[in-house]
């Protein structure tokens, strides 16, 4: 029986009988997995921390039999994301960005970028005063650039011109001028800041997707401009968006 190491973000867990869990595991090498974690449920067991939802950690697998489940036979805690868990709003971000997550990058089909990502975006999040709408808004429209999936924003999808881009579809994934505008329905205004931002998020080095100023009212519609070009775009509506909107509307 050979062993399989793995470095990995747990996305997502699910009880499995008195003591166990199933998890789904982001990993740089292997892409989504899903792992039975025998006995994970239980302190003593010493894998509780290395394998609660959101850790970061070290996994060495193994398959049995023909079962499409890894089995876990050692794991070691990288980074636990503790912060995460002792806030609402923390909790409801980082439980939608691992469900995208979880939804674009496909089981056994390692997706580095993505996992770089999703790892980046919740160290941002576990930062004092974190501006969680900024995180969400790089994430969304980085995980559409890593998909090959970010609307056609050089230039107006009807008539080719490449000025006065007033309005975007996340449905149809492109931009239109103030002239074709009015021939389509479900349109989000837009105007050169919001390009430029889409566009900087789009191109920035690792690391630098973040680093970009604009107003808090700017921001805010980013993210909602976002989310909806995911949801659009990649054909799902996910729960955990419905869940995190309640969040922030309490803060």
């Amino acid at each position: 029986m050979a062993l399989i190491n793995a470095d990995g973000i747990v996305t997502k867990e699910t009880k499995y009988g008195d003591t166990s869990r199933i998890l789904t595991v982001i990993t740089k090498e292997l892409g989504r997995i899903s792992v039975l974690a025998g006995n994970a449920r239980r302190n003593k067991s010493g894998l509780l921390t290395a394998t609660a939802l959101f850790s970061y950690s070290s996994f060495t697998l193994f398959k049995g039999g023909s079962s499409s489940l890894y089995k876990l036979n050692e794991c070691e805690l990288l980074t636990s994301f503790s912060a995460l868990h002792e806030s609402l709003d923390g909790m409801a971000f980082a439980s939608y960005f691992c469900d995208v997550t979880n939804t674009v990058v496909q089981e056994d089909s390692p997706d580095l970028a993505q996992t770089r990502l999703l790892l980046r975006s919740l160290y941002m999040l576990c930062r004092n005063d974190p501006d969680y709408e900024k995180i969400k808004a790089v994430f969304e429209f980085r995980t559409l650039t890593i998909a090959g999936l970010l609307p056609n924003l050089s230039a107006c999808a009807d008539c080719g011109a490449v000025s006065d881009l007033v309005g975007l579809s996340p449905k149809n994934g492109c931009v239109y001028c103030s002239k074709c505008l009015t021939k389509h329905l479900e349109i989000y205004t837009i105007n050169d800041s919001i390009l430029a931002a889409i566009a900087y998020i789009a191109l920035a080095q690792e690391k630098k997707e973040f680093s970009f100023n604009m107003s808090d009212k700017s921001i805010k519609y980013l993210s909602e401009l976002g989310e909806c070009c995911i949801q659009a775009l990649l054909e799902k509506n996910f729960k955990t968006l419905d869940y995190l909107r309640r969040v922030t509307a309490l803060m």
